[in-house]
């Protein structure tokens, strides 16, 4: 495919810039403290889409304007929930409705480069559940005020978080921030170990991120990265049927061209210089080795 122009997609809530390997979005809805509506949903999912298979991205950065009030002070509900669900839902049914928040969250999720949030502000519900939890690793400003206030509003956690939050944290903590509908502070106990770093000012939260990002994407192999990520989420559950997944893994990465530059830079004492990429179909006829489920709804009525 051609190479998409990113200044020329028309987003509205959010700048996208390539520094090198990495493809840095900038949510720029500062005014409206950067809340979630559905010109942010459709351009994010626009974004990770084109990202996913733009060669030249390797991580993906998303984080705020430095003077921002929030990273993301939730969904808009400028009109109440009501405004969530779309004309369709009313004439198809209850069933036939897709959580936009989940749908943001499977963009980013399904992306096959590393995503890294650089959360320099406050968060509220879907600026959690939706553009954190996705995410591979996460960077975060000592004094933001996470909320998770769901119970509290009368509604369900959006954005798949009822899967990411208990396979991230566990059980139990997912339950106590789901249940109490919490706002915590990023060193909460209820949150160990999800963040990469914690930074004491949210000047330096995006620095931070960018930096890991670029070594990340100098230094690592865009093909391993795709599969090791695959391996993590869509694994077995059982030990056996694992170890054959690895170690087909293993063989089929162990023959690459990357497998064999990476050797070579390890004996020359030298950084590698990964040139496989994920366009070049080497791993289709593998992946994806799970079950796809389309989540479209089938429109029944006219």
């Amino acid at each position: 495919m051609s190479l998409p122009d990113y200044a020329g997609q028309g987003f509205t809530a959010m700048r996208v810039d390539l520094d090198g390997g990495v493809a840095v979005v900038t949510l720029t809805r500062s005014k409206e403290r950067n809340t979630f509506n559905a010109e942010l949903v459709n351009e994010t999912i626009k974004a990770f889409d084109l990202f996913d298979r733009d060669d030249r991205v390797r991580v993906v950065v998303l984080t705020a304007e430095p003077d921002a009030p929030a990273y993301c002070s939730g969904a808009d509900l400028s009109r109440g929930w009501g405004g969530l669900f779309p004309p369709e839902v009313e004439k198809e049914g209850d069933h036939s409705h897709r959580d936009s928040g989940g749908l943001v969250s499977m963009a980013i999720f399904r992306c096959r480069k590393i995503t890294i949030a650089a959360v320099n502000g406050h968060a509220v519900g879907v600026g959690v559940t939706g553009l954190q939890l996705p995410f591979d690793i996460r960077f975060v400003w000592a004094g933001a005020k996470l909320a998770f206030p769901f119970v509290r509003r009368g509604i369900a956690a959006e954005a798949a978080s009822s899967y990411l939050l208990p396979k991230l944290l566990g059980h139990s903590r997912a339950l106590s921030l789901f249940l109490t509908g919490a706002t915590v502070s990023p060193d909460s106990p209820l949150l160990a170990g999800l963040y990469y770093s914690i930074l004491p000012t949210r000047e330096e939260v995006f620095p931070a991120a960018l930096a890991l990002a670029k070594d990340l994407a100098a230094n690592t192999s865009q093909t391993a990265v795709a599969v090791t990520k695959a391996l993590i989420w869509r694994g077995y559950d059982n030990i056996e049927e694992q170890h054959v997944l690895d170690s087909r893994a293993i063989r089929i990465l162990g023959t690459s061209g990357d497998a064999a530059e990476g050797a070579r830079a390890f004996k020359e004492r030298r950084l590698p210089k990964f040139s496989d990429k994920l366009s070049d179909r080497s791993l289709t006829p593998w992946m994806p080795w799970w079950r796809e489920f389309n989540t479209t709804h089938r429109k029944a009525k006219l």
